[in-house]
């Protein structure tokens, strides 16, 4: 089980991020707090696995991150803020944090971030041999998806063709990038085409 803390302003960005994170395929239990001073208090009293703040949340500054790292190092921080990137690199909360997110950040890329920071479920030993073949690992919907993503379809485009929701689309795309270890759509064209992908479609 993963543990995840948000204290995040207002209470509907808190809301809204703890559905994102529901659709995680790791197990996740998400306690939500208001202020720095609750924040600190729960993490006094158990393991996070992952701190999602904001930038702007009264309280928050350089001493009160570098003081989470310290107590708390292995605890991953992703940081909200208002601020452009550009500026971003001048300040020294985000040389703290593990990962940096805008508020005009997209869904897709809330979940992404998500999906590096929270671990996925443990690995329980192999019942058969590794796969040779990775794109083995996907199920039939995944290997849907990822021919729909090949061809440079977006997102809503294949959502409304498969008949799912937008964030079921970005959930199965997270889990085919992180099956197949790849960060892009031309890692996974160049994927298809050293293991035969016209066998999967």
């Amino acid at each position: 089980m993963n543990y995840i803390l948000i204290t995040h302003e207002p209470t509907i960005k808190r809301c809204g991020l703890s559905q994102i994170i529901s659709m995680l395929p790791a197990p996740v239990t998400v306690l939500m707090m208001e202020t720095t001073a609750e924040m600190i208090s729960a993490m006094q009293r158990q393991s996070f696995d992952l701190l999602i703040l904001s930038k702007h949340l009264p309280g928050n500054d350089t001493s009160l991150m570098r003081m989470v790292r310290e107590k708390y190092p292995a605890t991953k921080m992703l940081l909200f803020s208002s601020r452009e990137e550009k500026q971003v690199m001048v300040d020294g909360l985000f040389e703290t944090a593990d990962a940096y997110l805008s508020k005009h950040s997209t869904e897709e890329d809330i979940m992404l971030a998500l999906s590096a920071l929270v671990p996925g479920r443990p690995r329980i030993a192999p019942l058969r041999p590794a796969f040779t073949n990775p794109l083995e690992q996907l199920s039939a919907r995944e290997i849907e998806v990822m021919n729909l993503l090949s061809q440079g379809l977006p997102l809503l485009k294949i959502a409304a063709q498969l008949k799912l929701q937008l964030t079921t689309v970005s959930t199965y795309k997270t889990r085919i990038f992180k099956k197949l270890e790849i960060n892009s759509i031309v890692e996974l064209l160049e994927k298809m085409n050293i293991y035969g992908a016209r066998k999967f479609a």
